[in-house]
């Protein structure tokens, strides 16, 4: 190991453990991202806690550099402000979240407005789930420390740095009846951690990262999608008939072009380039028929090539629809 790399491998850590301070000691807490997604992943990392790798920790400090752009930006727009605002539920302050920006007109304002930040590779058609409920945790919390009058919203502001592009989410209000769904799930989590209960599991789009997937319950046999790969699947398999459609029309519109130009060929119009060029003939090795007329030299020639996951989505219907 290079001592840059010995280096980063202590500094990473401390710079991600510096910019997280302000959330003090996660195990003693339920906060609003742990409400929003699996409550045995919330628990255990409660009763268990263990430190990141390096990779996780660069995407956290990816959302850190984010959310400092921005409130930059803000700042710079003339915004008025506050970041990581905690709230604590007032009768169960085990509950609390960090709002990201909360948003004021001016300070005597009845009107106040939440933005949760993410940081993510690819900005998706909408928001998920876990988001939503992560900003009707804040939202519901910040009301209930408020004047009734107080008119709360809210939006998700999805950013990808490495395309220069972000997104807006807009016109979230709280919603009583999911609130207090969330809230029994808090409290749900904060029993599990205390080894009360045991942890319910809400599979989802995060399961991939969890380190407690191994033995999850829900990973021993196969599964039913959770809603948001469900969806993922759908608009996969949608866009892959779509993309069969498309390349059979471009096979028709290819064969038109080449037999109109009958060889080599260049030419251009209205902005057009066709260019067509003769591939010359080569030659390519059986692999099986060497295999087995020349096993000795097959052996000497080949190397190993790694596996790699093959995903297959088809349309499925169950056992008792077919039956009906």
């Amino acid at each position: 190991m290079s001592k840059l790399a010995a280096f980063l491998g202590r500094a990473i850590p401390t710079h991600q453990q510096k910019q997280s301070s302000h959330l003090g000691d996660r195990t003693g807490y339920v906060g609003a991202s742990d409400i929003a997604g699996c409550p045995r992943k919330a628990a255990l990392c409660k009763q268990c806690p263990s430190s990141h790798d390096i990779s996780t920790l660069l995407r956290f400090s990816r959302g850190h550099a984010a959310q400092a752009m921005y409130a930059e930006f803000f700042k710079t727009g003339g915004a008025l402000f506050e970041e990581e605002v905690e709230v604590r539920h007032p009768d169960i302050p085990e509950i609390r979240c960090h709002i990201d920006f909360l948003f004021y007109a001016n300070r005597q304002t009845k009107r106040l407005h939440i933005v949760e930040m993410k940081s993510t590779d690819g900005i998706p058609d909408e928001p998920y789930a876990s988001w939503v409920d992560q900003l009707h945790v804040q939202m519901g919390l910040l009301q209930l420390t408020l004047d009734p009058e107080v008119q709360i919203g809210g939006s998700i502001l999805v950013v990808d740095l490495n395309a220069g592009t972000y997104r807006e989410f807009n016109n979230y209000a709280p919603n009583r009846l999911v609130f207090n769904q969330l809230m029994e799930k808090a409290q749900h989590i904060l029993s599990a951690t205390r080894g009360e209960c045991a942890p319910r599991t809400e599979p989802g789009i995060l399961c991939g990262y969890c380190t407690f997937r191994q033995d999850c319950p829900s990973h021993v046999v196969d599964m039913e999608l959770p809603p948001e790969i469900h969806q993922a699947s759908k608009a996969y398999l949608e866009l892959n008939e779509q993309k069969k459609v498309l390349d059979t029309r471009l096979e028709v519109l290819k064969n038109d072009i080449l037999t109109f130009v009958n060889g080599a060929y260049k030419g251009a119009s209205d902005g057009i380039l066709v260019n067509v060029t003769s591939v010359s003939d080569s030659v390519i090795v059986d692999g099986k028929k060497l295999k087995n007329s020349y096993p000795d030299i097959y052996d000497q020639v080949t190397k190993p090539k790694s596996g790699f996951l093959k995903l297959e989505i088809k349309p499925f219907m169950p056992l008792a629809a077919q039956a009906a």
